[in-house]
């Protein structure tokens, strides 16, 4: 075994004495020199000893009792020709004591794994449902992208701004779709990759007041680059869009060169 443990069960089944083989040896060699397994291996002890006292109590068939007491008397009995042997009083009860904890031992180890089995399938359980939500969370996120793009192509008062390159960045071009009411903005361009600590901002110019920033973004492998920023604060009226360079994770205003810009008819 190389490394921790994978599968934190492994330290129940191993505690349960349910590994065995090579999983066995490896578990028996790893925690030889591993104190945070040792410690986990003990809290698996902890854990079983809770859970087999937590199982309820279970009454055997009278016939398991029967055959018990049965052996009880046989070995109690006194031989024939030999001295009476005196029997100290409890004596009878020890014996049927050891004899009864003696068969229901293998039933206890049996609700203990099945107990730890239970536990193990739960938790695994309880990990599929959280990545299912997760997925269900990101697919819910998906589509609602979706359908603000859709209603941002489709609105008949959105605005299409076409962004000019600065001299620095010739070649480069930009498009911007801005819609003041549903406050979404749509940026589409081709701009070289910036610097390792740079990052693009693209801002909005309203025709009073600071720019806005409506969020960074980086270009994918082959210069291109959009994103959907929402929410913006409904109602601004725009004089102007904008995309900058600024140090990675942007600014609360503009700082570095214009890359990119163009006015708003």
């Amino acid at each position: 075994m190389n490394g921790h443990p994978t599968r934190e069960e492994d330290f129940d089944l191993y505690a349960l004495g349910a590994l065995e083989g090579e999983e066995k040896q490896a578990m028996e060699s790893h925690l030889a020199g591993c104190d945070a397994c040792a410690r986990k291996l003990a809290e698996a002890r902890g854990r079983i000893a809770l859970l087999a006292l937590a199982a309820p109590p279970h009454s055997p068939p009278p016939r398991v009792r029967e055959s018990l007491l049965h052996q009880v008397r046989a070995e109690t009995r006194e031989p024939q020709n030999a001295e009476p042997e005196v029997t100290e009083p409890g004596e009878s009860a020890s014996i049927f004591s050891r004899l009864w904890g003696a068969a229901w031992a293998p039933v206890a180890l049996v609700l203990a794994l099945s107990t730890i089995y239970l536990w193990v399938s739960n938790n695994r359980l309880n990990q599929q449902v959280e990545a299912l939500r997760a997925a269900t969370a990101r697919q819910k996120a998906e589509q609602e992208d979706a359908q603000r793009l859709l209603d941002l192509a489709t609105a008949r008062d959105t605005l299409a701004v076409t962004l000019a390159p600065s001299s620095d960045l010739p070649g480069t071009k930009g498009r911007v779709l801005y819609n003041a009411r549903l406050g979404l903005v749509l940026y589409n361009g081709m701009l070289p990759a910036p610097p390792a600590d740079k990052t693009y901002q693209l801002w909005l110019v309203p025709t009073s007041g600071d720019p806005v920033s409506a969020g960074v973004f980086s270009p994918t492998a082959n210069g291109s680059g959009s994103m959907v920023v929402t929410p913006l604060p409904p109602g601004i009226a725009a004089k102007a869009f904008a995309v900058t360079l600024e140090p990675a994770g942007g600014r609360p205003q503009p700082t570095g060169p214009k890359v990119q810009i163009g006015a708003a008819s």
